[in-house]
């Protein structure tokens, strides 16, 4: 373990604790934290403080922490912000190891309270003491009975233990789901309410989670990661460790940054790194406050099925059919039942039952039809992995009505699950205890089961690319002279060097300051040809009507030059206009474009989608956090709903994929050279040729900084 891992250990499974500023007023916070380390049995010693009581709870209080007569591993601070700083000094006098800081108005707020934290933070690095908080909502230890919180939802008479450990960086909401989970029988190992993360972060929180045996999933209500690096590590440790991290992050409205001057940038806001850096590590990202309930306890309870065949029997019709209807919406496939198993679940059912997937069994099938049929579906090689649904008798008579589902025999790896389409609560317990994950809605079980064979096929992807590096590229020797003389928006002539350097193709061109020198270079490269505005400061050249394509003789080229440099002045009166480029006229292709931009908190992110005009305005993009593999620029490619396009869409033949990922791996190696220099680079259109022609990028716009 690290030093902070020990350190959260020790958070965790205290010998002993102390809390500072604890009173007798249960109806308050200062009361509730001793009231529940009592009421849930915490088995350590308990040392109150506070000089206004003698004794609390029959345990004689202490007037302050230096007058304890024997060590303590852990306290509790509950005090108001201007003594915290005295009280931190206390705990580093008397040995304390470990310390959580519940008092609010320090990092968050005023100037004030960031000096104040600033101050706590530099003495306790100073002296080793560990801290998790300050504004943390506590901790809560099911397993060890360390309930060292106040938040009013451990009013509960009994906590479920269980395999999820919760990292919230919320300490309300720590109170939210323990509650909803409770209602439903799904238990916690730990949940710790990490607060400003002054000194011991979320990142910390989740290795601790990796090395604990009794965690197998790791839950976490996400604000934002503060050291990245960490956290990538952490995320990588996770993968190895084939332990699940389930994350609900909120914030995905607020753009991280403001939007940069290319598509890149405008398609690139910070909740859409964070969800591409998500699918690079395996992480499964919910939406819901159910969702992160369910999915991590489905999770908890079995491997990820082998495919996506679903079988699902069921007592009634309609709901299996709504709960049919959201799974194949997901991706989710509805193979038939083999023979044999059909012929083996008519012999205990009515004949008006219905034969097939779903197997509706009636309600004249409940007992023993049904228990027979999921029997022989989780039998079934045709399924990777089968539903049971019932209907009212699970809330009119829930142990009937999902004592089939209790009664199976879970010798067999393939997951069984089961949707309540009533509003049943005692069978939903019921088949929680059992370690049967149980679903309220149709909705809810469809999504948590597309990302159970997410995760399957993510952990497979792991497996397979383990010990795999991202591909290399000589560069070219004048990319130093090129960034060396430049600071700002490149025009689209060194954007294009910059890219050649990189080995990445590009339209033929040259540069003419006036009409004529445009007509001879346009004769030189043969028609017809393409003009545009060269300028760094006029981005947009469609926008500015600044480019004129199929040009077909000199006289052509000539008009469409004052046509452009016409329409540059008006659009940009300040611009500094350096002439046009003259460009073959590429043939036939698939407009894409390919980006990059340096995020300010995960660093250089590749971007992928369906280009042109159009990009903005259909957001079809896939972001990866750079370097990636050579697999991975495939999944980019493959992400898009403008895939279809590349595969040979109504008669067009198939695009050359395998150059565009080439230059999707050379793009990212670019970013990550030039991660100290290189904002933003757009490339758009990258046009993509087909099969074996390869692709020619024939605009881009590079920033530097």
């Amino acid at each position: 373990m690290s030093e902070a891992t020990d350190a959260i250990h020790c958070l965790l499974h205290p010998k002993s604790i102390a809390i500072l500023g604890a009173s007798g007023d249960f109806s308050r916070f200062t009361g509730r934290t001793l009231k529940y380390l009592l009421k849930h049995g915490y088995p350590g010693k308990i040392f109150p403080v506070n000089p206004k009581y003698g004794e609390l709870c029959d345990l004689k209080c202490y007037p302050s922490l230096r007058t304890i007569p024997e060590p303590v591993e852990t306290v509790f601070i509950q005090i108001p912000g201007a003594l915290v700083i005295d009280a931190v000094k206390e705990c580093i006098d008397h040995g304390v190891k470990t310390a959580i800081i519940h008092t609010a108005g320090m990092g968050e707020s005023g100037q004030e309270g960031k000096k104040r934290q600033e101050t706590v933070k530099k003495l306790a690095q100073e002296k080793g003491l560990r801290i998790c908080g300050p504004n943390s909502g506590g901790i809560v230890n099911i397993h060890g009975k360390v309930a060292l919180t106040p938040v009013v939802a451990l009013e509960l008479d009994s906590l479920t233990p269980g395999s999820i450990g919760l990292v919230s960086q919320s300490g309300g909401m720590i109170g939210a789901f323990l509650t909803r989970a409770e209602g439903r029988k799904i238990g916690f190992s730990s949940i710790i309410s990490t607060g400003n993360e002054m000194d011991l972060e979320a990142a910390d929180y989740l290795e601790y989670f990796l090395e604990d045996p009794g965690t197998k999933v790791i839950a976490v209500f996400l604000e934002q990661f503060r050291n990245v690096p960490k956290f990538l590590r952490v995320a990588d440790l996770a993968r190895e460790k084939r332990k699940p991290i389930v994350i609900l992050k909120i914030g995905r409205t607020e753009i991280g940054a403001k939007a940069a001057a290319s598509h890149t940038g405008a398609l690139t806001g910070s909740d859409a790194v964070y969800d591409a850096l998500f699918k690079q590590k395996g992480i499964t990202r919910v939406y819901a406050q159910e969702d992160l309930i369910e999915v991590a306890s489905l999770f908890s309870r079995s491997r990820p099925p082998r495919g996506k065949r679903i079988g699902v029997v069921t007592t009634t019709g309609g709901g299996a059919m709504h709960l049919a209807d959201e799974c194949a919406y997901l991706g989710m496939e509805f193979p038939s039942p083999s023979p044999e198993t059909l012929t083996e679940a008519s012999k205990g059912l009515p004949a008006f039952a219905s034969f097939g997937n779903p197997l509706d069994v009636t309600m004249s099938g409940v007992g023993g039809g049904y228990r027979q049929s999921l029997n022989l579906f989780l039998k079934d090689e045709n399924f990777d992995f089968v539903v049971a649904v019932v209907g009212t008798s699970s809330q009119f008579a829930p142990e009937m009505g999902v004592k089939p589902i209790l009664d199976q025999d879970r010798s067999s790896s393939k997951p069984l699950v089961s949707f309540l389409n009533p509003d049943a609560q005692v069978a939903l317990r019921l088949l929680e205890e059992k370690g049967i994950p149980t679903f309220r809605t149709p909705e809810g079980c469809a999504r948590a089961l597309k990302h159970f064979i997410e995760l399957g096929k993510s952990q497979d992807r792991y497996e397979l690319r383990r010990g795999r590096s991202p591909l290399k590229f000589p560069l070219k020797e004048e990319l130093g002279l090129l960034l060396s003389a430049k600071r700002g928006a490149l025009d689209e002539r060194e954007s294009k060097a910059l890219l050649a350097a990189y080995g990445v193709p590009t339209v033929r061109e040259s540069a003419a300051k006036n009409a004529e020198e445009a007509a001879s270079m346009a004769e030189r490269l043969g028609f017809p040809v393409v003009l545009k505005i060269l300028s760094p400061q006029i981005l947009h050249k469609t926008e500015a009507g600044a480019v004129r394509l199929n040009l077909r003789s000199p006289g052509d080229v000539r008009a469409a030059f004052h046509e452009v440099m016409k329409n540059a002045k008006a659009y940009n009166p300040q611009a500094e206009i350096q002439g046009v480029l003259i460009q073959e006229m590429l043939g036939d292709g698939t407009e894409v474009i390919v980006g990059t931009k340096r995020d300010s908190q995960f660093g250089p992110v590749v971007l992928f989608g369906i280009g042109g005009v159009f990009v903005e305005l259909f957001r079809d993009v896939a972001l990866r956090v750079a370097p990636i593999l050579k697999e991975e620029a495939e999944e980019m490619v493959e992400e898009v709903r403008g895939y279809r396009l590349l595969q040979g869409f109504r008669g067009k033949p198939r695009g050359d994929i395998e150059a565009l990922v080439d230059v999707l791996c050379r793009v990212s190696q670019l970013a990550v050279d030039l991660k100290d220099q290189l904002v933003e680079l757009d490339v758009n259109p990258l046009m993509v040729f087909e099969k074996g022609k390869g692709v020619r990028a024939a605009d881009a716009l590079a920033v530097l900084g």
